[in-house]
């Protein structure tokens, strides 16, 4: 049982799980960021020494039943409102926090980003990221670019990775290959994948010997229903801490120096190195270290298969997303 402050050793994380406000205008996004602030006075008055505190995705816009006009319409620069309202109650604590921002995107011909966050104890945005694979058909927004990770505190090296970016296995590959042994999965995750949500969060922790902490909803929307069950996975895959259904928060110490050991010293089971030096008790010493994964090295050449056109069924669905961001796109237009 862990205990209310960390050991000086330990990164102390609080889990914060709950149903943000659907914001319909900035005055519903500031009732998610005042509810997210006093959320972090509970966790450090709760758990004091809290070093990191991870909310979901969505946390700061809430979702609506035309969500994507919506955030359209209150998309955001970073830094900007939110970051800055955030960093104010970061700095005051001393904490770092880790929130979404719907953002603007660089070519106003495109669609805003679905991003996130890393705020540190200065009020600084310390990292940010855009959620590099939108769960399609339903989310209209533009990819992310790049995988980015941060120095955190207590030895962490952070990444941020978005709900669907985890039934990827490259996403969480590229950020443990830049170095990240802590990856945050703050996410919108629903019934009936919750099966999948404690599969994918315990494979890609031990595939990458990571620390994983998966931040997820609660409550329902208009369409789905959320069933918690935030967790954190050690970087041998097992849950270490996990949540129920209800709003609420929790925290676990984590040990981002045992990451970089086993990194550095494992013979077996030492994926990030082997995955490169294939076979090395065969082929000694090193390996075989050519790349043989046609995907990647083929990239451009993916099967037929997966390379046409989505179904009518699956653009169908993707047409209502557009539709809507095209439609308050109009509109915002004209009251301009």
């Amino acid at each position: 049982m862990p205990a209310i402050n960390p050991i000086p050793d330990a990164m102390s994380v609080v889990l914060v799980q709950f149903s943000p406000d659907a914001a319909a205008d900035a005055d519903g996004v500031k009732r998610n960021i005042d509810t997210i602030c006093q959320y972090a006075d509970r966790a450090v008055s709760g758990f004091p020494g809290v070093d990191l505190i991870v909310f979901p995705e969505y946390s700061t816009h809430g979702f609506a039943f035309n969500p994507y006009a919506t955030h359209l319409s209150l998309a955001s620069t970073i830094p900007g409102p939110e970051t800055e309202a955030i960093g104010k109650k970061a700095r005051q604590l001393g904490v770092w926090m880790c929130v979404s921002v719907v953002e603007k995107p660089d070519d106003p011909k495109n669609n805003p980003y679905n991003a996130m966050v890393i705020i540190n104890p200065d009020g600084e945005v310390a990292l940010k990221y855009r959620k590099m694979m939108p769960w399609c058909p339903k989310e209209p927004w533009t990819p992310g670019e790049t995988m980015n990770v941060c120095d955190g505190p207590k030895g962490s090296k952070i990444a941020i990775t978005l709900c669907s970016d985890f039934d990827y296995p490259e996403v969480s590959r590229e950020a443990a290959w830049k170095g990240a042994n802590v990856i945050l999965r703050p996410s919108k995750y629903m019934y009936p994948w919750d099966h999948i949500w404690d599969i994918t969060n315990q494979v890609r922790a031990y595939e990458n010997q990571a620390y994983v902490v998966a931040v997820n909803h609660t409550g329902q929307d208009h369409s789905y229903s959320y069933f918690g069950r935030s967790m954190v996975c050690d970087f041998d895959g097992n849950i270490i801490c996990k949540m129920g259904d209800t709003e609420g928060l929790t925290k676990v110490d984590i040990y981002p120096q045992l990451v970089e050991a086993a990194r550095d010293k494992r013979s077996s089971n030492n994926y990030l190195y082997q995955l490169k030096h294939r076979g090395y008790t065969g082929v000694p010493p090193h390996g075989v270290t050519e790349n043989p994964f046609t995907v990647y090295s083929e990239w451009d050449k993916i099967p037929d298969r997966w390379n046409k056109e989505p179904s009518a069924e699956a653009e169908a669905v993707s047409k209502k997303g557009r539709d809507s961001l095209a439609e308050a796109a109009k509109n915002r237009q004209a009251a301009e």
